[in-house]
């Protein structure tokens, strides 16, 4: 009996180390994606190099800042639309967002998109 318990100890013992590492590689896991996606947020990347492609875009009255990440997302202007709403809000740009048509390009980076439906691009230009 007494191998029989040593058997049963040993495959314990086994098991807790088993979980004791899936535990580890999912902490591990999730910083990965932790830091990728905060990356994501503050990056600066454009979707294309340039010259890019120039697309139309069309914001109306009743549109939010939801519609408009989708918006720009299916028309591959951005990348993700959550993290583009995220950067809207760090920005403060959020509540800025004029609507109008827009020639945008994919070239530009989120940053530059948001100044651009803002209006504020045209001020630093003039």
């Amino acid at each position: 009996m007494s191998a029989q318990k040593a058997i049963v100890a040993v495959i314990l013992f086994l098991f807790r180390v088993l979980v004791v590492l899936l535990v580890i590689m999912g902490i591990f896991r999730l910083g990965e994606y932790a830091y990728a996606y905060g990356y994501s947020i503050v990056s600066d990347a454009a979707m294309e190099p340039a010259p890019g492609r120039d697309i139309g875009v069309v914001l109306t009255d009743d549109m939010d800042t939801k519609e408009v990440a989708e918006l720009l997302e299916r028309r591959g202007l951005i990348e993700d639309q959550m993290i583009f709403r995220i950067q809207l809000k760090i920005n403060k740009l959020e509540e800025d967002m004029k609507p109008g048509n827009y020639v945008l390009n994919t070239s530009m980076t989120p940053e530059e998109i948001m100044l651009a439906l803002s209006g504020e691009a045209e001020e630093e230009e003039e």
